[in-house]
């Protein structure tokens, strides 16, 4: 009988060990999970210049009404629109200055060297550029501006190659009074040639391009439907 009962608490005893094995997995798993998440906010706090501390208020402010007022904010920004004092909205908006101000001159360097090396690959075709606006409502008032109204020698000019009968009057009407202008195609869909073929279409001469007086954009990411072309404003 003592036997009988040793045997018995012995296979409960085997039984219980993979319930305890995989309760202890879980665990290591959960660990493990969390360190990745603590080593990935760790890096992106670094990569915006903030410590530890503020990267979890930042992922607190995108978690409630500032998150949903303006989506996918930057940390410094959002930090400064939600600070608590005046020096701490002042030290943000440093923050972001100077981060912005590396960014636009690496995005300069960049299109100098993506000039050059078309100047050198491609001498006799025109340049169109793919990388110059960010996309969605950024994109429409970079080009657009945030105050049309204001007299400016160069234009920017939204268009269509398809189902915009005054898009090309436009452009031309335009050439013709020597304007400088950034041209902005919306139905490009990232094609080059299509906006270079339309371009020759419509008279745009090459050399006016490859000086800069005149760009040729895709515009996709500006979200203007064709009905409302062309549109034409100042640069802002």
């Amino acid at each position: 009988m003592i036997r009988d009962r040793r045997l018995g608490i012995a296979l409960l005893l085997f039984a219980a060990l993979p319930v305890w094995a995989q309760e202890g997995q879980e665990s290591e798993s959960t660990r493990i999970d969390q360190t990745q998440v603590e080593q990935s906010s760790q890096r992106a706090a670094e990569a915006w210049g903030l410590n530890q501390q503020e990267y979890q208020r930042y992922e607190s402010i995108t978690e409630g009404p500032r998150g949903t007022w303006s989506p996918n904010l930057d940390p410094l920004t959002a930090l400064g629109l939600e600070a608590r004092s005046q020096a701490e909205r002042q030290k943000y908006a440093e923050k972001l200055v100077e981060t912005e101000r590396a960014r636009v001159e690496a995005e300069l360097a960049f299109q100098r060297a993506y000039d050059a090396a078309w100047q050198r690959l491609y001498p006799n075709d025109m340049p169109v550029n793919s990388f110059t606006t960010k996309g969605g409502e950024d994109a429409t008032q970079s080009v657009f501006g945030s105050n049309p109204s204001v007299s400016s020698q160069r234009l920017n000019v939204v268009v269509a190659t398809e189902g915009c009968d005054q898009c090309e009057a436009t452009v031309k009407r335009l050439l013709s009074s020597g304007a400088a202008m950034d041209i902005w195609v919306v139905d490009s869909n990232g094609n080059d040639d299509r906006i270079r073929s339309w371009a020759t279409e419509v008279g745009i001469p090459s050399a006016s391009v490859r000086a800069g007086t005149i760009t040729l954009n895709h515009g996709g990411s500006l979200n203007v439907d064709s009905s409302e072309l062309p549109r034409v404003a100042p640069r802002g």
